[in-house]
């Protein structure tokens, strides 16, 4: 598990630095790995047939495949309901409804950038769980291959609805791996589905490992599988079914994976985004929920969606109001070098449960790693 940890981490943030060629045939030396776990009723099985459609696609089809009309004018349809329900707050709800920043004005996005919060409007892994847990509560059944199917198209038609974005879709595969592996009844293993879920974001668009949402989606959704699990449990011992021990351990292991990502693209890092993140988060869901809820009823029933809108126009608000009186600045970082960057997320696979499992090794190899990583990272 160490080399798909390892393919997760580094696929993500080396795509930029290495060459088509190279980056696909170390995807294929996890292919003996995941042949070895499909023994062992692990979800890496997957792996091997998602990375074959990955070369088919390559091979035979164009990088970015053509635009259906249909789908401009939903979009064009959706953004134009955003515009009747929240007036003024309509440029930042197309952002986290519908991952549409173009009407953000560049002041705003710095304000939220700033903050740490400007991840709200990439539509990623807490939209996704949020729209296709309440969806998957409205259309279960008995048949859970029905259920499976139904939460699947709910997937696609979110993926369409934002422009098929890298972390829609890592969040979309990610969570459909997670319910096939459930379905088959083996072992849901998050860097697994992490690895499968890189493979079909290429299948989609291979051109898209070299965005900047490619590499900080994986990174952090990387740096979740490997820390959050391990971070919550000795938490959890004294706060039982605590959501803010999940979001505050969600929320760290995410800058751990993502860190050296955010300072290769940007320089800097908005320190007080864990906390920020934690506070608002419990907005989401109402924004979300009732916002996404309004927006699709809208054409049918608009008394209802209006009345829909207000709880999360209302959360916007407060999200506004929030990043407009915090005025915090950015923590400058140095660059990073690739190899310091390499280096750095194989000591995070050895400081991890993956080469820790019972934690009863301390995990010297891994800190010595991450020392000579820190060293080159301020070094070269």
């Amino acid at each position: 598990m160490a080399g798909a940890a390892a393919g997760a981490a580094m696929a993500a943030v080396l795509g930029p630095l290495a060459p088509d060629w190279a980056l696909l045939a170390f995807c294929a030396l996890l292919i003996p790995v995941s042949v070895f776990l499909f023994k062992r009723r692990s979800a890496f099985f997957l792996l091997p047939f998602a990375l074959f459609f990955v070369l088919v696609r390559i091979v035979l089809l164009p990088d970015r495949l053509p635009e259906l009309p249909f789908l401009n004018r939903l979009r064009e349809s959706l953004a134009a309901n955003v515009d009747a329900l929240f007036s003024d707050r309509a440029a930042a709800a197309r952002g986290i409804l519908l991952g549409d920043r173009s009407a953000m004005e560049a002041e705003e996005a710095a304000r939220y950038a700033s903050a740490g919060l400007l991840h709200l409007f990439a539509v990623s892994g807490l939209h996704v769980m949020l729209l296709v847990g309440a969806f998957e509560r409205l259309v279960r059944c008995e048949k859970r291959w029905l259920t499976f199917a139904a939460v699947a198209l709910f997937c696609l038609f979110l993926c369409a609805v934002t422009r098929f974005s890298a972390s829609v879709l890592r969040a979309a595969f990610m969570l459909l791996g997670i319910r096939l592996t459930r379905l088959k009844e083996r072992q849901v293993d998050r860097v697994s589905v992490l690895c499968f879920a890189m493979a079909m974001t290429l299948l989609c668009d291979p051109s898209g490992i070299r965005s900047a949402g490619f590499q900080m989606s994986f990174a952090a959704a990387g740096g979740m599988a490997l820390f959050a699990k391990s971070m919550r449990n000795p938490l959890k011992k004294r706060f039982p079914n605590s959501r803010i021990v999940t979001a505050l351990t969600s929320a760290t292991a995410a800058v751990i994976g993502m860190l050296p990502v955010q300072a290769h693209l940007f320089g800097s890092l908005a320190w007080v985004s864990v906390p920020l993140s934690i506070l608002l988060i419990p907005t989401m869901p109402v924004i979300l929920l009732c916002g996404f809820s309004a927006v699709l009823l809208y054409g049918l029933a608009p008394h209802v969606a209006q009345v829909l809108a207000y709880p999360a126009y209302g959360a916007m608000q407060l999200l506004h109001l929030v990043t407009e009186t915090l005025d915090v600045p950015l923590l400058r970082l140095p660059r990073p070098h690739p190899a310091a960057i390499a280096l750095y997320f194989v000591a995070l696979v050895f400081c991890s449960r993956l080469y820790l499992p019972n934690a009863k090794r301390p995990p010297w190899i891994g800190l010595a790693l991450l020392t000579v990583s820190v060293v080159l990272w301020f070094v070269l």
